[in-house]
């Protein structure tokens, strides 16, 4: 990515992959799914590749995660991300129909680019409704638990053969990062976000043209969740933090890594819009749940209270176990400042605190200097302990050049 531009680095065919969907019996035609594929790749050994599928903010681009193609790559970490219904260049649908239909979309993705399983899903947002949907509706896209081998009754012979090389411990619990979590303002006592709640659905649904009418000026600093409901809220008085960038930050001096990723981040964000964001609307309808067909929450689960037992249940039907870890922003106007001592963190923390019987590993944490916009962002140091956790160093093939 050094010395490019946005635009050229943008321009990469990773970043501009289109699937066509069709609904099982359905005679309607594909659905369009614009979706990038990224960060390492080793189809010789494509057994070597650890897959993350990222699941992004209410800005729901498939270029949201790009400027992390280098860390990816360093951790053998191979990215799928796709622009979300009515977003860039995937077909819309209503918002009733979101997330039926991402959650037998994405699977179908998966399906076509070979991918039985995940290794990780990391989510900004609003993306972990559309995640966490997925993963109750389909867990056999998680990492199968490993088998417990039986006792031996008699121990084995010492072998004279040399021992095997050593080979590369792969995981086998998937892991699902939750960056910024969307809590609705119910559990949060978010006033902004509960002024945004209590507006008329018909306004809701011109988001997209209130932030196409500033886009055009300020779209690097509209930023991808709170920025863009700041500006349909017109509370920027009481959103601190809302529209910063990733520059805007002081923790610590920035390696080249941040520097780089602060300086195309603009580009990228230009290129969001430039895309199309009409789907915003939508989004934002589902999200805070108004609007036609969703008054009655999320999916079939309503809010992540209902979701919770039935996830434990079905994960336990599967064979399946899931790793949680929430990265919550020290400062966040849509849940509230204070991360996990905050009011929504404390009671997101505290629907997952029997484990669900076993299949579900849970921690969370404050990321600190972060806000709810930037929490994956290179400077705050969350992103490159998750790709630590899933990825390995080294991703060089065997010539020292970077894999791709």
């Amino acid at each position: 990515m050094a010395a490019q531009t946005a635009a050229d680095f943008l321009d990469d065919p990773r970043f501009n992959r289109v699937f066509e969907y069709t609904p099982p019996g359905t005679t309607s035609p594909p659905f369009k799914i614009k979706y990038a594929d990224y960060g390492y790749r080793n189809e010789a050994h494509s057994e070597q590749e650890r897959i993350m599928f990222f699941s992004g903010p209410l800005m729901a681009s498939r270029l949201v995660l790009a400027t992390k193609d280098e860390l990816a790559i360093k951790h053998k970490i191979r990215i799928i991300s796709a622009d979300r219904p009515g977003m860039g260049g995937t077909d819309p649908v209503a918002p009733k129909d979101r997330l039926t239909l991402w959650r037998d979309a994405i699977p179908a993705l998966l399906q076509h680019l070979h991918i039985p399983h995940l290794h990780a899903i990391i989510t900004h947002s609003g993306g972990t409704v559309y995640a966490l949907d997925l993963v109750l509706h389909h867990p056999t896209l998680l990492l199968p638990n490993p088998p417990i081998p039986p006792p031996s009754s008699t121990p084995s012979p010492p072998s004279s053969s040399p021992s095997p090389p050593p080979q590369t411990q792969q995981p086998t619990t998937t892991l699902l990062a939750l960056g910024a979590p969307w809590i609705l303002p119910t559990h949060t006592a978010s006033l902004p976000l509960s002024l945004l709640q209590s507006l008329p659905p018909s306004l809701i649904s011109h988001t997209d043209k209130l932030i196409r009418l500033v886009g055009g000026h300020i779209a690097p600093a509209l930023g991808t969740s709170a920025g863009v409901l700041n500006r349909l809220g017109g509370a920027s008085a009481l959103w601190s933090g809302a529209t910063s960038s990733p520059a805007d930050g002081e923790e610590g001096a920035a390696s080249g890594e941040v520097r780089e990723e602060e300086r195309v981040w603009p580009g990228v964000m230009r290129r969001v819009y430039e895309e199309g964001v009409a789907g915003v609307s939508d989004e934002a309808l589902l999200l805070l749940q108004r609007g036609a067909g969703a008054e009655g929450g999320w999916g079939d689960w309503g809010d992540y209270d209902g979701l919770v037992p039935r996830l434990g249940e079905g994960l336990r039907a599967a064979g399946r176990r899931v790793r949680m870890e929430v990265f919550y922003a020290e400062s966040d106007t849509l849940t509230g400042d204070g991360g996990v001592v905050s009011k929504g963190g404390k009671w997101f923390d505290g629907l997952w605190e029997g484990g669900e019987g076993g299949v579900v590993e849970y921690g969370s944490r404050t990321v600190k200097g972060a806000d709810h916009d930037g929490i994956w962002w290179l400077r705050w140091g969350a992103v490159q302990q998750v790709f630590e956790a899933v990825g390995e160093t080294g991703g060089r093939n065997e010539s020292g050049d970077v894999s791709r």
